[in-house]
Formats: C-alpha cells, structure tokens, sequence
C-alpha cells in the first residue's frame, strides 16, 4: 500500500500527513516522485504570490508622487526597504515552523496571512494625505506577511528530493517564486491604471504626469492605487484552497533549540554569507531598481518609464535560477558560484561609469549592465543552495538554507536600497553604493574560493 495513502497518513494529523519518505531509496524515489513534483508545483505557485505581494511597493512607490503623495526621495527609498525588513524578519519564524507543524500548515497558513496586506495596502493608498509612518506601516506589514515563505518553502522542498535533484528542485522553486517580483512590476503599473475591480475597490485618484524640465502638470489621468493590493485578492483565495488539499506535511520534525544547533556551525554562517551576497543582491536591486532608474535619468527630457523596464531584471534573476539550479547539479555549486561573483563584480563595477548620463539615450548600455547584476545574483541563488544541499544532510541542510534565505534579506537586500538612497543624498549619484557592492562581492569570491573551490579546501561542493 502506499505510504501517501489515508491509512499510513497518520503520523501527525491523519489526512494531512506523509507517514514516510525516503528520496535517497530509488525504489521509493520511482514510485512516489510524482507526490514530489506535485509539491514542487503548488510550492512554487505560492511563493510566486508571496513575492508578488512582497515586491508590490517596489513598484507602487514610483507612481505614489504623482498621485499627490507627499514623499521624499529617501522616504521613497524607505518603503520597499521596509518591506524587505520585516520579510527578512519574518523568515526566521518560517525556517523553524516547517519542522514544527510541517509545510502544509505553515505555507497555507501565511498564505491566508496575505489577506492582511492586500486590503490594508488597498484601503490607506486611496488618501494622498495618509502620513508617511502609516505607509511605512503597511510596508512592513507587506513584508511580515509575504517576505518569509521562501525560507519554508525552500526548507520544505529540500526535504522531498533526493540530494542529487536537490539544486534543480530549490532553482526551481525558488526561481518560479523570485519571478513574482517580476509579475509583481509588470502587473501593478496595468492594474492601477485600469478600474478593473469597478465601484467596489473604490473611486480613482488623479495622477499628474510633470514635465522633469519645467515642473508644470502637463497631463491627468484617472489611477486606481488600490489595485495593486487589490490584483493578488482571488490568486490567493484560489492557491489557499489548492494548497490545503494539494500539499501534506513531510514526517521530519525537530524542535527549535534542535535546529538551532545550526547556528554554532562554521559553515552556516560562510554560505549564509554567500547567500546574502546573491539573494540580497536580487531582492534589494529589484526593490531599488524602478527608484534607482528614476533618480539616474527622471530629470532628462524623454526619461524612460522606471516601471517600463524594472520588471525585467528580476524576470531574469527569477528565470536563470532554475538554469543556475541545472548547472550547479552538472558541474559543482562551488565552481558555478566562482563564476557568479565574478559576474557581479565585473556588472557593478561596470554600471558605475553610466550612471551620469548626458541624455536618455544611455539608458540602453545602463540597463543591460544593470541586468548584468541580475544575471549574476539569479544563478548564485541556486548555486549556494546546491552547496548548502551538499555540505549538510538533508534535515540541516533544511535549517540552514531557511537561516540563510533569512539573513539574506537582513544583512543586504534590506540594506541595497538604504545604501542607494544614502549615495544619491550624499553624493548626487549612486557609485559610491556600487562600489561599496564590489568589495562585498569581492569577499564573497574570496571565502568561496578558500573554502569551497580551491585545492584543498575544506569541503569541496
């Protein structure tokens, strides 16, 4: 009889459990991974949204000006960061709870939460007189909900796959679910422009677009902010109930001072370095981009439109992890992340000398060096998780890759747009935060060089 049927689900809550699962058995493996790709897929589709909700005011911030809101530009830059905060926050609850209550419960359970988020954006963003520190609120509030799935998603999925599928099955996930960043900046700048939820989201605001020369109002037209909370409302209803009765919790469980026991470990804290250096690289550039674009070329006549082009560069973070996934598995995490901060330190480098353009016509060699960055943070993500797969067994590996995904986002991607809005404050321009990026990417090559890749090293992966 199979272990995924009614009468071996009893383990922890019946109908909602796996009684066993042994991936490294190719016995096993043949007849069950169907059961596996089953929660691939509906874990992906979850934190795709998650990130789509996450990721929202990264595009709302720009059109909030023209909307009448009163904000400055490092007020601007704060709201994408806050909400990249209280993710990175968030994610250490969601590290723990996969082992606690299992995966099931713990991705349906926050993905109910994202409720919260969606309707208090879409109510406070219809008042252009709503203070400052209430927006904040709801930033934070954005990230707390939607910014920790990652860590349990990747901590559930690791454990459903056998180690050598392991850097295909977490780029995978993980790439699906990074693309929501991109959805998210592709889909909130149609959705506030249309009303498309009619009377019921409520009437529209009028948004002036100003000419960067002169200042002056040279066109209105009718925008509807709440729509870009409003958007995600009937995903979410619709994967809570796919997840509730499409996922099970795997048998593994540990309590909190068990998997703490990883955070005394060297190597948790050298590849959570790594991490941190790839994904908070992908999610504070794609926070910061759409700002990042704006400030660099807003003043020039026919300035590009920041949300035309920002989805782009999480669309091809989000798209090579899953390649970065393939070629970590093929030819070595360690070696395939050599590559990667080389990638990152050759684009931030090199971004630096187009940053003080003399007309909108630079914007092309700009933004292809931009995507550069994306480029090299997208396959790192996978990579690192291919090297974190293969130096621990697969239960810590599940502790430390949900304690890195979360500092990840604290130690750097909170930090990326902080640094820019500083730079631009400070000194006009954003290379002085580039070129604090190229020293950390430097040190990342460094310990993953001595550590990882070199002759020698202590563990080779």
């Amino acid at each position: 009889m199979s272990t995924l049927s009614k009468t071996q689900t009893t383990g922890h809550s019946g109908f909602f459990d796996v009684a066993e699962w042994r991936p490294e058995d190719p016995a096993f493996w043949a007849s069950h991974k169907g059961f596996a790709i089953r929660t691939l897929f509906i874990s992906m589709l979850a934190l795709h949204l998650a990130f789509a909700v996450w990721f929202t005011w990264s595009a709302l911030v720009v059109r909030l000006p023209g909307l009448g809101f009163d904000l400055t530009v490092d007020q601007r830059f704060w709201l994408p960061a806050m909400a990249l905060l209280m993710g990175a926050v968030a994610r250490f609850p969601h590290t723990f709870l996969v082992l606690k209550i299992g995966g099931m419960w713990t991705t349906f359970i926050f993905n109910v939460a994202l409720l919260i988020p969606i309707f208090g954006i879409g109510h406070v963003v219809q008042d252009p007189s709503t203070p400052f520190t209430t927006l904040l609120f709801w930033a934070g509030m954005a990230g707390f909900c939607a910014g920790g799935q990652i860590s349990s998603s990747s901590a559930n999925i690791n454990l459903w796959f056998p180690k050598r599928l392991g850097g295909t099955a977490l780029g995978v996930n993980v790439g699906i679910g990074n693309l929501g960043t991109s959805v998210a900046q592709f889909v909130v700048p149609l959705a506030v422009g249309a009303g498309i939820f009619g009377a019921m989201a409520g009437d529209p605001l009028t948004f002036n677009v100003i000419d960067p020369q002169t200042k002056a109002v040279i066109k209105t037209m009718p925008m509807w902010p709440q729509n870009a909370a409003y958007i995600w409302l009937i995903p979410t209803l619709v994967l809570s109930v796919l997840i509730l009765f499409g996922m099970k919790n795997h048998p593994a469980r540990g309590d909190f001072m068990e998997q703490m026991k990883v955070v005394k470990l060297k190597h948790t804290w050298i590849t959570t370095i790594l991490y941190t250096l790839t994904f908070g690289t992908f999610s504070g550039f794609a926070a910061a981009t759409p700002l990042l674009i704006k400030e660099v070329f807003g003043k020039l006549p026919e300035a590009p439109d920041p949300l035309a082009y920002a989805w782009i560069g999480p669309l091809v973070g989000a798209l090579v992890r899953p390649v970065g996934g393939v070629l970590a598995d093929k030819f070595g995490g360690a070696n395939v992340s050599m590559l990667v901060f080389l990638i990152l330190i050759g684009s931030a480098a090199g971004l630096t000398f187009f940053t003080a353009p003399a007309s909108s016509a630079e914007f092309i060699p700009f933004f292809i060096v931009l995507l550069g960055i994306f480029l090299g943070a997208g396959i790192g993500n996978a990579s690192v998780f291919k090297q974190i797969v293969m130096i621990f067994e697969p239960k810590q590996a599940s502790h430390v890759l949900g304690f890195t995904a979360a500092m990840a986002v604290l130690l750097l991607g909170f930090f990326v747009p902080i640094i820019f809005g500083r730079s631009f404050a400070l000194t006009g321009g954003p290379n002085a935060a580039l070129w604090i990026f190229v020293a950390l990417y430097g040190l990342g090559l460094l310990l993953n060089h001595w550590y990882y890749w070199r002759r020698g090293a202590e563990k080779p992966c």
